[in-house]
């Protein structure tokens, strides 16, 4: 294989003195291979400065949360070329030295770490863990984008000769049994490679913890499970191992996670919370999450240190996607139940009305999805809360100006990336006060909900997922929505997925909900080989109604409705964004796109990789 060598630098001569911002530090020597890593201080100033390659915001860009564009939660005129099935021989470039990269830089700790083994203290065996941690992360990131790939378990530089760099791939089954085997190491299950991670309450989520790497564990065994069963009988998966992986993912939950006291933030935990909303809503627009366990692995931002990021301003001028025109789709938001638990019917008339769009719903979908009563940012200055409702046009010019000064409809004539394609912009994330431009919301990388997901799902799949499943992971998660909770058992005819049972159907909707716009929903579409239901007109997606007998329609001036009539709709008056981008819908190659290409450089210099299928 191909070395894309990178001169990893780490922190020299600095002690440890704050957790807010790890995965921002920069190093500043380069390390004396032979001499470098001996001594506490050196290990955890070489794993802080692999922090910052974790996917976070940087200071400017919408990052995790516009990430979503990959899939059907968002829609925006500068569609996925993935998704179109527009990629080509060079699409997994990128990904591959990302990969790659990182993992040099991990087994470089491995193959020059050389504290004595008498001098091992727990917070030696903690960092180590870390590092096992990393190892696994990048070779996930890897097998989620190319499946079967070479595993990178040493440090390969010494044998960079062009008959060293012959390696095979590993099977992607094996290759998960490796990332599953080093998050074992991290936690301590296999003593003689002498690592054993925190737990959270350690460092409180600010570093890697035993908890963030169970939750990898489970991610991962979900996803190699998944992947063989709904593959099945493609090129895709040439084997199926998926109730092994199934079984993983409920071993890690019953073993780990459900004995390491972790705990959702509610209404009756979070201090703070007065509405059904903000114990979930608080999870993304605060500061400080060191005090909500379900935080299991945060980033915590500090402007007075330099560490920030743009998406308080981002969000509060309501750009959704930073390359251009977006919005949430429709799909996004009809996923969520009513809060009485019933099933919503997306083509029930009322829908057509923006504001009945919101009301006795998953208090989810309003956190996520702003809509009348919301400001874009939650205190004043000059800020305004959205609100729809019928423009009145009577009176003189002053007094029609006074009627309506409440009036703040969704961006739809807005210029750039802060025009809205669909009517429906981000709330998830915005800040609980008012802020001059950077902005300091924590973000989450891992979170325990995401666990309780996990293990449902596996348990169905094994054909056990019992009332006593249900009821220590669906329910708490629909309790704290303010969502009625009754064991599934109604197929949802407008459900997207079909030939599933009530209970798993309940489970994938549930991950939708609660995972939106943090970065799930691609890796969910390719591992339940689900991109199928992008293709076609019906697949590219829907916004709000924006017929002239609807309020969001009649919120504008008379003025604003004529820039309304460049806006994309269908024939019954839904806000049609990529109809003329995509006139027959997504063409994602159901036999090709599941995967990226391997580079054809790579190819060339390691004659023993096959290239993915469809790519030949």
């Amino acid at each position: 294989m191909k070395k894309k060598i990178i001169i990893l630098t780490a922190f020299i001569g600095l002690m440890l003195t704050s957790c807010s911002d790890f995965l921002d530090r920069k190093p500043l020597t380069q390390p004396d291979n032979a001499s470098f890593l001996v001594a506490r201080e050196q290990v955890e100033n070489y794993l802080n400065a692999l922090y910052p390659s974790l996917p976070v915001p940087s200071q400017y860009g919408m990052s995790i949360r516009g990430e979503e564009v990959n899939s059907d939660n968002i829609l925006a005129e500068k569609y996925d070329k993935r998704l179109n099935g527009e990629n080509n021989l060079f699409s997994g470039s990128d990904n591959w030295s990302k990969g790659y990269g990182n993992l040099r830089n991990v087994n470089y700790f491995f193959h020059y770490y050389s504290v004595p083994e008498g001098k091992e203290t727990a917070d030696v065996r903690s960092l180590r863990g870390e590092a096992y941690f990393f190892r696994a992360y990048w070779h996930f990131y890897l097998l989620t984008r190319f499946g079967d790939i070479p595993i990178m378990d040493d440090f390969w530089d010494e044998n960079a000769t062009l008959a060293g760099l012959q390696i095979p791939a590993a099977k992607r089954s094996d290759v998960a049994r490796f990332i599953l085997n080093d998050l074992k190491a991290a936690i301590g299950q296999v003593p003689e490679v002498r690592a054993e991670l925190y737990p959270r309450s350690k460092y409180k989520g600010l570093r890697i913890s035993k908890e963030a790497a169970v939750l990898l564990a489970m991610r991962v065994a979900l996803y190699e499970a998944s992947w063989e069963k709904y593959h099945k009988g493609t090129d895709f998966a040439t084997e199926d191992n998926s109730a092994e992986f199934y079984q993983e993912v409920l071993n890690w939950g019953d073993q780990q996670l459900f004995p390491s006291g972790l705990t959702l933030n509610t209404i009756e935990t979070d201090k703070d919370a007065v509405n059904t909303e903000d114990a979930f809503a608080h999870l993304f627009n605060t500061k400080d999450l060191s005090e909500m366990p379900e935080a299991v692995f945060w980033k915590k931002y500090d402007k007075e240190k330099g560490v920030f990021h743009a998406l308080g301003g981002l969000l509060a001028s309501g750009v959704v996607d930073g390359q251009g025109p977006s919005g949430l789709s429709k799909s996004l938001v009809d996923n969520y139940l009513n809060a009485d638990g019933t099933f919503i019917n997306p083509n029930d008339e009322k829908f057509k009305d923006f504001n009945k769009t919101f009301e006795g719903r998953d208090a989810r979908l309003l956190v996520t999805v702003m809509h009348s009563g919301c400001k874009y940012r939650s205190t004043s200055k000059s800020s305004k809360p959205m609100n729809v409702r019928i423009y009145d046009a009577t009176g003189t010019d002053e007094e029609v100006k006074d009627k309506n000064a409440d009036i703040v409809s969704p961006g739809l004539n807005s210029d750039g990336i802060n025009k809205s394609v669909t009517g429906f912009h981000i709330r998830l994330g915005i800040d609980t006060t008012f802020v001059e431009g950077n902005s300091e919301t924590a973000i989450i990388l891992f979170r325990y909900a995401e666990g309780l997901l996990c293990y449902a799902e596996a348990a169905e799949e094994l054909g056990k997922c019992d009332d006593s499943v249900l009821e220590k992971t669906l329910k708490p998660l629909r309790a704290r929505a303010g969502v009625t909770y009754a064991k599934p058992t109604l197929v949802d005819p407008n459900f997207p997925f079909t030939g599933l049972t009530p209970v798993l159907q309940e489970i994938r909707r549930e991950r939708r909900s609660e995972l939106s716009l943090q970065g799930f929903r691609l890796d969910d579409l390719m591992r339940w080989a689900g991109a199928g239901i992008l293709k076609g007109t019906k697949g590219r997606g829907r916004g709000a109604y924006l017929g002239e007998d609807g309020v969001l329609y009649q919120s504008f001036s008379p003025d604003g409705r004529k820039s309304l009539k460049l806006v994309s709709k269908d024939n019954e008056g839904w806000m049609d964004p990529l109809k003329d981008y995509l006139p027959q819908g997504y063409l994602f190659d159901l036999n090709r796109d599941y995967l990226l290409p391997i580079p054809t450089d790579e190819l060339q210099l390691n004659r023993k990789l096959v290239q993915n299928p469809g790519w030949k």
